[in-house]
């Protein structure tokens, strides 16, 4: 693994104490898991009572009533995606974004990043709101790997290489410049982090698929061909095009060809306003 790498995983910002406990508590605590203690663990820090009222409150999760408590928040989620979604928003807060190495504007890619949180929950809270509410996390987070190789790029001087190397590949082959330069792609150093901060199996799986959800588990592969679907759809370059919104109708096609149980007309009755003027350009 490329050395810079290394360096940059063991100098990953680390998570609050109380996040940490959290997490602790409920991979461990098994069938003597209790509610009430989750919810005092939570509780001991401010801050994070705030995140998890804001999100609660959030359209990601669609409720229909105003939610004032952390016990509340505890039941409607329940603890594993409670623990998840603590996790990537405690995460996501870390980090410094600067997206130019990809030739990217970094205001465009972060607005986009949070168009596909938006788009992944109000599409999937009327097709299967237990897998929207389990995806959320997920979705927060799908753009972590580039982040993190770009900011490698910057550290070690290949950021003008890379994004000439980028541009003279009409941005094509982006996966294989990564490989090149990094030594892992974007994609396969998500499903890395996700394990390395002890997400449930289920989202690393589902990370981990995301470039092939074809070849996921059966258990998992409705997860995974959300986020490929949501992933293409969004696709950092060409986000919301005509080429890639056909390319997501395409995968979710294939889906349901696959048994998936997805409601096509949902999902293109969630397409965002502009993938839909460009389905019909």
């Amino acid at each position: 693994m490329n050395p810079l790498l290394l360096e940059t995983i063991n100098d990953l910002p680390p998570l609050p104490k109380t996040v940490l406990e959290l997490r602790e508590y409920i991979d461990h605590s098994g069938a003597d898991l209790e509610i009430s203690k989750v919810v005092a663990i939570i509780s001991k820090d401010p801050l994070l009572v705030g995140d998890l009222l804001r999100l609660a409150n959030s359209p990601f999760y669609g409720f229909s009533r105003q939610i004032t408590t952390i016990q509340q928040v505890v039941s409607l989620l329940g603890v594993g995606n409670i623990k998840n979604t603590v996790l990537a928003n405690s995460i996501r807060s870390n980090f410094h974004i600067d997206v130019s190495p990809y030739g990217l504007d970094t205001d465009v890619f972060l607005a986009n990043c949070a168009k596909e949180v938006d788009f992944i929950s109000s599409w999937l809270l009327e097709d299967d709101k237990t897998l929207a509410n389990e995806l959320v996390p997920c979705a927060m987070l799908l753009r972590l790997g580039m982040i993190l190789l770009a900011d490698i790029l910057i550290k070690s001087k290949k950021d003008k290489e890379f994004l000439e190397q980028n541009q003279a590949n009409d941005f094509q082959s982006v996966h294989e410049l990564e490989n090149q330069y990094c030594g892992v792609d974007s994609a396969s150093f998500l499903g890395f982090l996700f394990d390395y901060w002890k997400f449930d199996e289920n989202l690393i799986q589902s990370i981990t698929h995301i470039e092939n959800p074809h070849a996921a588990p059966e258990e998992i592969k409705k997860n995974s061909y959300a986020l490929a679907i949501t992933n293409c759809l969004f696709e950092p370059y060409h986000p919301l095009s005509q080429f890639n919104s056909k390319k997501s109708i395409a995968l979710i096609n294939e889906a349901i060809g696959q048994g998936v149980d997805f409601e096509i007309a949902n999902f293109l009755g969630k397409l965002p306003d502009e993938a839909k003027n460009n389905l019909v350009l």
